[in-house]
């Protein structure tokens, strides 16, 4: 993991970041279980309520920060998205009014949708071309372990404060907040660096996003988070009641999955930078639905942890992919792109989950997870129609064509003089005057770093 750290030192930080603000997120339904049985809440219908609260101010506050990171560079958004994820949770542990709860819930959500555009924006500029999977996944795997921790590092606080214990949550995010104020200009400086050359490599390589590739991929985005946010919802349960495995043991399987999928995550993202992104996530797509399917199909507890744990493993070793290949179908919007890939995408999960719950009641929880197992096969399905994408952006003509074009406008002779009352025409030794001469280098160089980038997928 430290191989690259020199060239990736900033993507270190970023995911420092990322965990920071997480954790906010991760340790809520764990804070809500302990009102819970303190009786500040008084229904499972309460958790669910506020869970499904956060989750939809998340789908509808990230693509507009990200919007907003596009428009013009906003690193301080990571700041201020882990200062209000910390602000609205560090204060739930004290009250006892329900709208006021719900008040601080709905601003964790803001914080933790501001916090990600921004964030998963610079990881992108931040990572080589050769180590952009590998840059991003580190960035992806900040947010996995922040949400795993968050539950532990409550509950840890918990056993010494009780509810109070919602205030320590907000110490990594005012660590975090510290090290990125520091570096507030010189993410600045980046930023606006990459999108003045987005704007040079639009008016003069035909840059182009790709629409039609981003709603095929958020489809698939779509069923895989439906998929995975129910199966972690109800895992537990499962093991429980279908393969008869004691409570203590069962609670155990998503800290399992959670571990597993940090460590695909990374694994993936070093693939994805050899194998190319979009066929590393047309292969763990596929590679998962089996083993999805002997997890549903077998009623022995090992097997079917065993199982869970390679189709967990398959499937976390497309994340990071699916955000570089969002980002290259929208290259000039790249916080929006991560808004919609890394928000927008696990809030449908959420909503998805109680339908399934519903599922669960009526027909049983092997009918549950019979249709997770359906979810992930369209997913890989779905995956077969995602176009390649090349290089950093996503282009309209290829790298090797806009590159020679921009070689035959550099031989072309200067353009015509204006006409001038005099008869004689300008002399031909006459030079290039230098504003002319940098527009036409300035269309080369962008194309020679697209090709030089298109060396993969």
């Amino acid at each position: 993991m430290l191989k690259d750290y020199k060239e990736l030192k900033e993507n270190y930080f970023i995911m420092g970041g990322h965990l920071a603000d997480d954790l906010c997120q991760g340790a809520l339904p764990a804070i809500l279980s302990f009102m819970y049985l303190e009786g500040k809440l008084t229904s499972y219908a309460d958790i669910a309520f506020l869970i499904m609260a956060t989750t939809m101010v998340n789908a509808v506050a990230q693509p507009l920060t990200g919007l907003l990171a596009d428009r013009r560079p906003r690193p301080w958004f990571m700041c201020a998205g882990m200062l209000i994820a910390a602000l609205g949770i560090m204060f739930i542990g004290f009250v006892d009014n329900f709208a006021l709860l719900f008040l601080l819930v709905a601003i964790n959500g803001v914080g933790v949708a501001t916090f990600h555009p921004a964030a998963g924006k610079l990881a992108n500029l931040f990572a080589k071309q050769h180590l952009l999977g590998k840059g991003m996944s580190i960035f992806s795997v900040g947010g996995n372990v922040g949400y795993a921790l968050g539950p532990v590092y409550f509950t840890a606080g918990y056993v010494l404060f009780g509810l109070h214990a919602t205030l320590l949550i907000c110490i990594p995010a005012l660590i975090m907040t510290v090290f990125f104020v520091r570096k507030n200009k010189m993410y600045t400086e980046m930023s606006l660096q990459a999108l003045a050359q987005a704007k040079v490599q639009k008016e003069t390589a035909g840059l182009k996003e790709n629409y039609k590739g981003t709603l095929i991929l958020l489809a698939l985005v779509f069923a895989r988070s439906a998929a995975m946010f129910s199966l972690t919802a109800f895992l537990p349960l499962y093991f429980v009641h279908v393969l008869g495995k004691p409570e203590e043991g069962a609670a155990l399987t998503n800290s399992a999955i959670a571990i597993c999928g940090a460590a695909a995550t990374l694994i993936g993202g070093s693939f994805s930078d050899k194998l190319g992104f979009t066929q590393l996530l047309r292969i763990t797509s596929f590679a998962a639905v089996p083993f999805a399917l002997i997890f549903v199909l077998t009623d022995n507890a090992p097997l079917a942890l065993t199982a869970l744990m390679i189709a967990s493993f398959a499937y976390y070793m497309g994340m990071s992919p699916i955000v570089i290949i969002g980002q290259k179908f929208l290259c000039l919007h790249l916080g929006m792109a991560t808004g919609l890939t890394v928000g927008l995408g696990i809030s449908f999960g959420g909503i998805i989950a109680p339908v399934l719950g519903s599922v669960g009641d009526s027909y049983g929880l092997g009918a549950t997870m019979q249709i997770i197992v359906g979810l992930l096969a369209l997913a890989a399905v779905i995956s077969v129609f995602i176009p390649k994408v090349n290089g950093r952006l996503q282009n309209k003509s290829t790298p090797a064509k806009a590159k020679a074009e921009a070689q035959d406008q550099a031989r072309a002779p200067a353009s015509e003089p204006a006409p001038s009352p005099a008869p004689s025409p300008a002399p031909a030794s006459d030079p290039v005057p230098a504003p002319a001469a940098a527009a036409v280098s300035a269309p080369a160089a962008a194309a020679a770093r697209s090709e030089a980038a298109d060396s993969r997928d």
